[in-house]
């Protein structure tokens, strides 16, 4: 049995703020086989990097002072605006400072372009490494995402200019975007994100009934079964939250033809059951690495 891709995920966010440069030379130093990050499109039509649809408050600066609410969506800021945050130090008394109570702030870290990181990326010693791409849309009239089809056209002309898209991945919660994909670059690997189980009955349904992430192909049409949904979208491979996982869910999607690509991995004890199960990719947080790693 082959061990499966350790993608570190968001840059690294265990260990470096998330989607950051910083966390990128910190993961071109990190035994990891990938690097995954969020991104976003500006109002001038630049592909950033940064988890939220709006400048987090937690760890965001202006002038020197800390944000007292969300800033700006991102979609309606230039980069040059979204470039004057500094988003290194964790706002004292935060829920993010409590997360990561032994992170080190860092000033002068400013959100970064996807041609940025692909360059520091591209330093990465040894084998190339790969990039997991998330397309972060929000499909409830995406009221405050940057519309999915903009988004994915300028994430594909990045990854075309850096010659980066032979290996990269195009993951997303919202499998139009996936769909959108197949018709425009069918060679560019993909992955469906599903929404957790526990998180489901947040979801603001459709007046038919069905979820919005899933492009038509609910679960609910499929006998329940999200990896069928999977599979009937033309899906490649099921790429769920750990707390989904289970033994018989992965036999599944085995037998239906799909990869397992497994997200919000934190630990060696994780990597090393999820391993055992044969999975294709762990997203993993860091600091541990492999099954082996001391966290």
């Amino acid at each position: 049995m082959s061990s499966p891709q350790i993608i570190a995920g968001a840059c690294g966010y265990g260990v470096w703020p998330a989607n950051s440069i910083e966390g990128m030379w910190g993961c071109n130093a990190a035994p990891v086989d990938g690097v995954e990050i969020d991104v976003h499109l500006t109002a001038d039509g630049h592909v950033v990097a940064h988890h939220d649809y709006a400048i987090a408050a937690d760890h965001s600066r202006l002038n020197g002072a800390f944000l007292e609410a969300s800033g700006p969506l991102l979609r309606e800021t230039t980069l040059a605006d979204l470039k004057a945050y500094d988003l290194g130090r964790p706002k004292p008394g935060s829920s993010y400072a409590r997360r990561y109570p032994d992170r080190p702030g860092v000033d002068g870290l400013f959100m970064p372009t996807l041609p940025e990181l692909l360059a520091a990326l591209e330093l990465a010693p040894g084998p190339r490494r790969k990039l997991f791409v998330e397309i972060k849309t929000d499909p409830d009239e995406y009221r405050e995402s940057a519309d999915p089809v903009a988004l994915l056209d300028a994430v594909l002309r990045d990854l075309a200019a850096a010659e980066w898209t032979a290996d990269s991945k195009i993951i997303a919660f919202d499998w139009s975007v996936l769909r959108d994909l197949a018709t425009k670059a069918p060679e560019l690997e993909t992955a469906h994100l599903t929404v957790p189980d526990a998180m489901k009955p947040k979801v603001k349904l459709l007046a038919n009934g069905d979820s919005p992430w899933v492009d038509g192909c609910d679960a609910r049409q499929f006998g329940g079964s999200e990896l069928r949904a999977i599979q009937a979208h033309g899906g490649r491979e099921w790429s769920p939250h750990i707390s989904d996982i289970t033994p018989e869910r992965v036999e599944e999607a085995k037998a239906l033809g799909l990869a397992v690509g497994v997200w919000g991995v934190a630990t060696a004890a994780e990597i090393a059951t999820l391993s055992d199960l044969g999975v294709e990719a762990l997203t993993v947080s860091g600091p541990a690495w492999s099954r082996a790693s001391q966290a």
